[in-house]
């Protein structure tokens, strides 16, 4: 308990002095710490006495917690982490199940620290160097290959850098490392690449396809090519984000599926992901279709709440989005088409709307960009077909 020494100033006014003891060092000298606290000056002696023991309670208190905490800092400022130690001590709790990031995203961390481990797991943390992070990289591009046998994507090999970034940025960050290894590597390039599309002869073809698959499958096929939804946006809808009589949808949630966590329903990938988009005649028509099929499967359920694409036999639990994956890549062999997938869908509508005449800022807003530019970069191409019909164009104009 801190003690506490009465005194008087020289213009008699009252103060006291209050010593805390913290401890002792390492010859076994006591640790103490005081301050002088000065009552306010109407208060009485009395009423002084009594609010020093509170004042003196509060401070001891906050000097014992400050205290505490420098040791803890200490302690862990002696500790040697290795690298496999630290990501999983420090970073992996503190950094990514923090409850902040989505169960999709700390799947990928997990899965990018596989590959990454065998390098770094026993290597002193403050050790490691530049010059190795760079030979690990440069071994991710021309020797590493995925279960399929196929070299990393570049944007793959980006993500291995940024999560390499961001362990060591928390480590110097905590005081863990003097210098960071990361200020000494390039950050990898990533060459942006064409996106996957059917061309306007191959969506004719799927269309005329789409009559050889069964009905549920229809649909989705048919909402991912017309309204260029993300395959977890398609299978997140509810009867309660169809609008008939306007003949919208409401993007509100997203399903994913990771081993770990399984199917989770959550909010789409970023808040532009959140919006209206038009349904054409045909695809509104199908859905309603659709949604008479579901009264008659489920003639006891209030469908509001219901998923559009279930679970067999579970009306209010989405199906998993893997499978729509492997089963249109088989529709799309049956059918002769290029090896799409259902992102690749999500493509194509933003080609074909693109050609058809529609403005950046609508295919923008359709597929829920935070960016024109994302838009722009991405989905706009053209071939030589639009090349003629814009030179042609140029060449009336000026009478060429």
């Amino acid at each position: 308990m801190a003690s506490i020494k009465e005194e008087r100033t020289k213009n008699k006014h009252l103060s006291f002095k209050i010593r805390v003891c913290l401890g002792r060092d390492e010859s076994g000298k006591q640790i103490s710490k005081a301050m002088r606290w000065h009552p306010p000056e109407r208060m009485t002696p009395a009423k002084a006495r009594k609010e020093v023991l509170r004042v003196a309670a509060v401070w001891e208190a906050e000097q014992l917690a400050s205290a505490d905490l420098q040791e803890v800092k200490e302690e862990e400022s002696t500790i040697s982490y290795t690298f496999g130690r630290f990501v999983d001590e420090v970073w992996i709790p503190l950094c990514v199940r923090d409850g902040s990031h989505r169960p999709s995203t700390v799947a990928m961390y997990t899965n990018i620290l596989k590959v990454m481990r065998p390098h770094f797991e026993e290597q002193p943390l403050a050790e490691i160097t530049g010059i190795q992070i760079s030979k690990y990289l440069t071994w991710l591009r021309n020797d590493y290959r995925t279960n399929f046998g196929k070299p990393l994507a570049d944007k793959s090999i980006k993500h291995h850098y940024n999560i390499l970034s961001f362990i060591f940025g928390y480590a110097e960050k905590q005081d863990l490392i003097d210098k960071n290894p990361m200020r000494k590597v390039d950050s990898p390039k990533v060459r942006r690449r064409a996106v996957d599309a059917l061309s306007e002869d191959d969506a004719r073809r799927f269309f005329r396809e789409l009559g050889e698959v069964d009905f549920d499958f229809r649909c989705i096929l048919q909402l991912l090519i017309t309204t260029g939804l993300r395959r977890g946006e398609c299978i997140g809808l509810q009867w309660q984000d169809i609008d008939f009589e306007n003949q919208v949808i409401h993007v509100e949630r997203a399903v994913t599926y990771t081993p770990e966590s399984g199917i989770i329903v959550a909010p789409p990938k970023t808040a532009t992901s959140i919006r209206t988009i038009p349904l054409v005649d045909s695809t509104t028509a199908m859905l309603k279709a659709l949604y008479h099929q579901r009264q008659k499967q489920y003639p006891n359920c209030f469908l509001v709440t219901a998923f559009l694409f279930c679970k067999e036999g579970e009306p209010f639990e989405p199906r998993d989005p893997s499978a729509v994956t492997r089963r249109m890549k088989r529709f799309v062999q049956r059918a002769g088409l290029p090896d799409v997938s259902p992102h690749d869908l999500r493509h194509t509508c933003a080609s074909l709307l693109l050609s058809s005449g529609a403005d950046i800022k609508s295919v923008q807003e359709i597929l829920g960009h935070a960016d024109a530019s994302t838009t722009l970069n991405f989905y706009v191409k053209t071939d030589l077909r639009q090349m003629r019909v814009a030179t042609e164009k140029y060449a009336k104009a000026f009478h060429l």
